[in-house]
Parts: structure tokens; sequence; C-alpha cells
């Protein structure tokens, strides 16, 4: 399949093919991994993993619950700001 890349806010997004999706198991709910190794970007289903918390409203909330426990948080590039468009927009 050959297809290119579109805007999306800030980054850059690709469709894929719903078909070409199902036949490695990969379907509108499911969780996936992308990782890049050797020039290429890998998608894979994310089997055994527990689910992703999508719900971006929450994140705050589970980030200072963590900090409290003594977990370190990771380098934050954009200083804990996210703008309404782009929580709006990062909301599944």
């Amino acid at each position: 399949m050959q297809t290119n890349l579109k805007r999306v806010g800030n980054s850059l997004g690709v469709i894929l093919n719903k078909k070409l999706l199902s036949q490695v198991g990969i379907n509108d709910t499911s969780d996936i991994i992308i990782e890049a190794k050797n020039n290429t970007i890998m998608i894979s289903a994310a089997v055994g993993r527990r689910p992703l918390n999508r719900d971006l409203s929450t994140w705050r909330k589970q980030i200072k619950a963590a900090v409290k426990k003594g977990q370190k948080p990771e380098k934050n590039v954009w200083a804990n700001r996210i703008s309404a468009r782009e929580e709006k927009e990062w909301t599944w």
C-alpha cells in the first residue's frame, strides 16, 4: 500500500486501509505499538499489554499521584502547557 502523510495539528498522520489492518489483527478498537528501527516504521497490535488510558483529562491527576508516590516524571518539553485546542484534538 502506498499513501501519503496528512498534517494533523503540529504532527503528521497516515490513513491505513481497514482491510490491510484486519489482515494483521488490528481494528478500530485495537491498541497498537509503533516503533522505528533500521529506517523503517513498524506498526503492530499491542497484544498482552494493559489497555491505554485515552482519557487525557485524567493524565495530569495520574502524574501528580505518581510523583507523590516518589516516581520521577519524564522531562516535559512543553512545561505542562497544552492548549484547549490541542487537548480536544487528542481526545478520542
